[in-house]
């Protein structure tokens, strides 16, 4: 830190009285050049008093008050570094001539021409792959088993907006409705999310205006069903946060900064809730470069320092495999590239020790589940890569009826290895055990258990009926009791969930698609659909409206066909939803 230099102040310090080294041999204040310069000469000197004198020419190059584009451009490019010394030879530099006017008869009065805000130049950016919060973040959590030891030592920064009133209740709506629909298993959901990792986004916004920009058009976008007008506000930071972000990135290395990625992923949750048929979308562009930013973080960091936001990554990716909309590309490349992150990194806050913090009440429950629900995704991403790879083949149509029935039994044999993990899985001890008393569970073990129940129940469904067109009818009736019970479950689930008002929690909207199209009980495929229409209403974006016109439109063709065949079974939902434009790339969003 640089000792404040008095122009009063004798040249020696007290504690350099009689010391030829620390003799103040250096030139008056005003010509040094540098910032270890003005340092040693400050440590000679004693301390002293110093006033700051402004006027309006002071701010005339800050971004906000000047149209100067070079200006501007300054104020986008958080990458750019600054310190006291160049602030001040670039303020020397341009204005050369309004310096030399400058009155230079006392050698130690040093006249800033150009105030300049280095809080400005940050980047929300770090080199410890392990450290859950970024340096620029107002908040530390420290880590113990008590949950009132997990302190947040001071809230983050309001982010500096544009218009307060209205950012302030964009910030409200991405806290209260956003978030917990994106990651509803986190504590402190219904008081006040004070540990919750959306801190992380609002503190790195404050230091990158496109994460900023990103957040502002998905909240937004979130209230556009309320109110049609906010649709265009949330268009206009979306078109805001690109150029933002592109100017921000000045070579390949910034494209691994924390900002970055923070906002490549709201982006992406952006395109997703506001895909519309027949409209071009960029979702699957984002999945791409996020998928491109994690591998760099690997090799610039050696690891990765948000790895729940890779673990949500995986999901969402996971959820266009199982619709049939994407092609499982960020989830299949971490999979062959061991980078999905093990479950002890899921859930935030992080601890000093990089892993998830467990609170005394979760020990006994939360590690087993959190490996449940960890090897549960890993089996349905394999089974949804599966499927892809099946119905792809376009040469199983083609061949003759004996090659066909092989085939189809190297499938099947195939799907079995993956239907007996799940099930060995669900009849391990501490399974049984934690299901025996579900309401006993605390708010993040009773939540990520029953994704990890659904998504097993989703998967042993699918796998039955979905790997490729027509597979149902190709399925032993052996398995019609399992396919029947597990519809049952996912639909008591999902109606014991919105009972306790939990329609945040968006990884059940897909299991109840998946219930309602095997369900051959019409009392249960009604319900299907109306517990996604009681989903629908609380939705970020669009895709739960079209998941259920989608099911409405699949029940239409299963009727269509039961009448002119006498069996429904050959419909395949993804034809379906394909011919009626009601394509889905996530199903709760």
């Amino acid at each position: 830190m640089l000792t404040p230099y008095s122009a009063t102040s004798p040249s020696m310090t007290e504690a350099s009285t009689g010391s030829a080294a620390a003799a103040d041999d250096l030139p008056p204040f005003a010509s040094l050049t540098t910032d270890e310069e003005r340092e040693r000469k400050a440590e000679r000197s004693s301390p002293g008093t110093y006033n700051v004198v402004v006027n309006q020419d002071s701010f005339q190059h800050l971004p906000e008050y000047n149209d100067d584009v070079e200006s501007r451009k300054e104020f986008l490019s958080p990458l750019r570094r600054g310190s006291v010394a160049t602030s001040l030879t670039s303020s020397l530099g341009r204005d050369s001539s309004a310096d030399a006017k400058q009155p230079r008869e006392d050698p130690n009065v040093v006249v800033l021409p150009r105030f300049e805000d280095i809080s400005r130049r940050g980047t929300f950016s770090s080199n410890n792959p392990r450290s859950p919060l970024s340096p620029t973040a107002k908040h530390t959590i420290i880590k113990d088993e008590d949950p009132e030891e997990a302190i947040l030592m001071e809230e983050p920064e309001v982010i500096d907006a544009r218009d307060p009133t209205q950012d302030a209740r964009y910030l409200h709506q991405i806290r209260h409705v956003v978030w917990k629909q994106l990651v509803p298993a986190e504590p402190d959901q219904r008081d006040g999310m004070a540990r919750s990792s959306v801190n992380v986004l609002e503190a790195a916004a404050n230091v990158f205006a496109p994460l900023y920009h990103a957040m502002m058009a998905v909240a937004a976008l979130s209230l556009s069903s309320q109110n049609e007008n906010e649709r265009l506000a949330a268009l206009q930071h979306y078109q805001q946060a690109l150029p933002a972000l592109q100017n921000s990135l000045r070579s390949p290395e910034d494209l691994s900064s924390d900002g970055a990625f923070l906002t490549h992923f709201l982006l992406l949750v952006y395109e997703i809730a506001a895909a519309e048929a027949g409209h071009s979308n960029l979702w699957s562009q984002h999945l791409s470069t996020l998928l491109r930013i994690a591998l760099l973080r690997r090799e610039v960091f050696g690891g990765e320092r948000f790895p729940y936001v890779v673990w949500w990554i995986c999901n969402i990716d996971l959820d266009a495999l199982f619709s049939g909309a994407g092609t499982g590309e960020f989830i299949g490349s971490m999979l062959n590239n061991d980078m999905i992150p093990p479950p002890s990194f899921h859930l935030y806050p992080l601890g000093v020790d990089g892993s998830s913090v467990v609170y005394s009440d979760e020990v006994d429950t939360l590690p087993t589940i959190l490996q449940l629900d960890y090897e549960v995704t890993i089996i349905a991403a394999r089974l949804a890569l599966l499927a892809q790879e099946f119905r792809h083949d376009s040469g199983f149509d083609n061949p003759g009826l004996m090659q066909k029935e092989q085939v189809t039994r190297i499938r099947q044999s195939q799907v079995f290895e993956l239907q007996e993990a799940l099930r060995q899985l669900w009849a391990a001890p501490g399974v049984i055990m934690i299901a025996h008393d579900l309401d006993a569970l605390p708010d993040r073990s009773k939540q990520l258990y029953e994704h990890a129940a659904t998504l097993y129940r989703s998967c042993i469904i699918y796998s039955h009926t979905s790997m490729w067109p027509g597979q149902r009818l190709e399925t032993s009736p052996d398995y019609n009791t399992e396919i029947a019970v597990a519809s049952n479950q996912i639909l008591n689930m999902t109606r014991k969930a919105l009972a306790e008002d939990r329609s945040d929690c968006r990884y059940l909207v897909m299991p109840c698609f998946i219930a309602g199209f095997a369900s051959t009980d019409g009392t249960h495929r009604m319900q299907a659909l109306d517990l996604i229409r009681n989903m629908e209403k609380a939705s970020i974006g669009r895709n739960t409206a079209v998941t259920r016109r989608a099911l409405a439109a699949v029940y239409e063709r299963q009727n269509e066909q039961f009448m002119n065949t006498g069996q429904s079974l050959d419909v395949d939902w993804m034809e379906v939803m394909q011919e009626q434009g009601l394509a889905v790339v996530n199903f709760g969003l």
